[in-house]
């Protein structure tokens, strides 16, 4: 029956995430690429949600899907980022990584029970970060790894409440995963050490809901919210190197627990989406990211001060506009495109390189083929981060320079590009 085949799709989704290993981190922070249609139109999707990816783009979406369908792919994901020191004039250029960042949704419309609701499930991972630089590298006392994890296992119910409206809300159930490197200079301590952090993880839960509402027969609006999430990362650090005597261990080696806190933000997202134009189908989205909740990084080693830090972030709200179009080329053929620019939240005073973030201009384009119960949807993305700066005036995140002079500043630029490849396949019963 119906039941045994959406039974048997769940243990195939879940042996396709196992399969697919936790190393799924993706580059700059906030990662909108859970679906190609989506990611060809510059991921603004939020006015028409009318694949399975709406879970994560507009959940009230799914009201739209009959029957039983299944959406899973992924993301490959590379960062290219120089940093050109204004103090030695070297450059050093951020080390190759191409993680893999995985989707997968399952959508059922119920006929028998009753046509209205529709429940789904969605895995996709919306924040991300894998930065690495070189050992040796001048901003090596802010950085030299730093990787996030946040994985979203997101059930959800929508309901057509009339022929035009429809509502949907779900539970975020996140599993977050985190660990990170530099190098220390203890005052005093004769030489550098390494600090790593290892093993963070966290469980925090959330909600979101969403609203489709379609204005005509041509155009649709739809709205999204998804509340913050608050991480209480626990974990291990240790330090090797001259300067483990400060985390009171005189053999050169001292492990400590190791405690955190990141306050993933709200989101807001609304879209409209019109086919006012013969097979043409053209869609804005606006997005509010509540940053402002990020405040503090805090950093606390269980039993040992030395090197606590609060390390203010100060974090800006920011906004990102969308504007995505696709082309019905046949039944069956689709060409999409689009273009968005995402505001950076990270102000100068506390921008440093575990996240070389910067204001984002992205260009997207995709293609998708349709078979009458399969869709194969590809999308790539190019961005170009504006070029960023870290000068004298630098009010120092991570409290260098003071007595805890973990080593010096790194004064320089930053130049970064990235390259996104999203392939989806969706299959209907």
């Amino acid at each position: 029956g119906v039941m045994d085949r959406v039974r048997l799709i769940a243990v195939g989704m879940l042996a396709f995430l196992a399969w697919l290993g936790g190393d799924a981190f993706a580059g700059g922070l906030s990662f909108s690429e859970h679906g190609a249609k989506a990611t060809g139109m510059a991921n603004a999707f939020a006015g028409q949600a009318d694949d399975p990816s709406a879970i994560f783009y507009n959940p009230a979406g799914i009201t739209q899907l009959p029957g039983t369908q299944i959406m899973a792919g992924g993301s490959v994901v590379f960062l290219d980022s120089v940093f050109r020191s204004s103090t030695t004039g070297e450059s050093t250029q951020l080390q190759d990584h191409f993680p893999l960042v995985p989707h997968v949704f399952l959508t059922h419309r119920f006929k028998k029970w009753d046509e209205r609701f529709s429940i789904g499930i969605g895995v996709y991972t919306p924040f991300g970060i894998v930065v690495d630089w070189p050992d040796n590298w001048q901003g090596r006392f802010d950085s030299t790894n730093a990787k996030l994890r946040v994985t979203i296992y997101n059930p959800i119910v929508a309901f057509q409440a009339t022929t035009r409206l429809s509502v949907a809300v779900g539970v975020r159930v996140a599993d977050v995963a985190a660990e990170f490197e530099q190098k220390v200079n203890l005052t005093g301590a004769g030489g550098e050490s390494k600090l790593r952090g290892y093993g963070l993880t966290a469980h925090p839960i959330g909600w979101n809901a969403g609203l489709l509402y379609h204005l005509t027969e041509t155009t649709s609006a739809g709205l999204q919210f998804r509340s913050e999430l608050n991480a209480k990362l626990h974990g291990q650090a240790d330090i090797n190197g001259a300067g483990a005597a400060a985390l009171g261990s005189a053999n050169g080696f001292a492990t400590a627990g190791f405690s955190s806190n990141i306050k993933l933000p709200p989101q807001i997202v609304g879209g409209i989406s019109t086919k006012i134009i013969p097979r043409w189908t053209i869609n804005a989205d606006v997005e509010w990211q509540g940053w402002k909740t990020l405040g503090t990084l805090p950093r606390d080693f269980v039993g040992s001060t030395a090197l606590d830090s609060v390390s203010r972030r100060l974090w800006n709200n920011s906004w990102v506009y969308r504007l995505g179009a696709e082309y019905a080329a046949t039944d069956r053929l689709a060409l999409r495109g689009g273009y968005f620019y995402d505001e950076t939240p990270i102000p100068d005073n506390t921008f440093d390189a575990n996240i070389p973030n910067a204001n984002l201009h992205g260009l997207t384009a995709g293609t998708g083929y349709g078979w009458d119960r399969a869709t194969l949807d590809v999308a790539y993305l190019i961005g170009f981060y504006e070029k960023r700066s870290i000068d004298n005036s630098t009010l120092d995140p991570n409290n260098k320079g003071g007595a805890r002079g973990l080593g010096p500043q790194a004064f320089g630029s930053y130049s970064t590009t990235s390259h996104v490849l999203t392939v989806s396949v969706t299959f209907k019963f």
